[in-house]
């Protein structure tokens, strides 16, 4: 019993084990330097990148209660997340270059680890919008509720 709930805070996009989990992830990947891999492990990093954009798009998409309406259903989700992770794998040559220049641009300031303050970087971006949603969650809760009350005042 314990496991589902660990499980559904972990997919629960508002929460902070998900946030914890999703940052520790990106944390990890961005500590591993993508031009210095063979052939196969530059597809399982590549494969792992795209494993997890499609993780947080699909936990994304979810309703968060069983209150919340499911306009997409389990079909437009599998399709969204499919779609996603296959745009991440199509970019990915892409944001390996960016990588590799932003790897460069640390190193040439005169950093003597570019990769751990890479990786502190994006967990720093991470939670940065892991907090933003969140607070667009509670903005668009809030005026849920204010909806709710001008229509109780306009029935008064």
């Amino acid at each position: 019993m314990r496991i589902r709930e660990v499980l559904r805070s972990v997919n629960d996009p508002s929460s902070a084990t998900h946030a914890l989990v999703s940052t520790g992830i990106v944390t990890g990947l961005a500590l591993i330097e993508p031009r210095a891999l063979s052939t196969g492990r530059r597809l399982a990093y590549r494969c792992a990148v795209a494993a997890l954009t499609a993780w947080v798009m699909w936990s994304s998409l979810r309703p968060g209660d069983d209150d919340d309406a499911d306009l997409l259903g389990p079909a437009g989700r599998v399709a969204i997340t499919t779609g996603i992770a296959g745009t991440a794998l199509g970019f990915a040559e892409v944001s390996e270059a960016i990588d590799a220049r932003v790897h460069d641009v640390i190193s040439r300031a005169g950093a003597r680890h570019p990769r751990l303050w890479l990786a502190a970087g994006e967990a720093v971006f991470s939670v940065l919008a892991w907090r933003m949603i969140r607070q667009g969650d509670r903005l668009g809760s809030n005026d849920d509720q204010d909806v709710e009350m001008l229509a109780r005042v306009g029935a008064a």
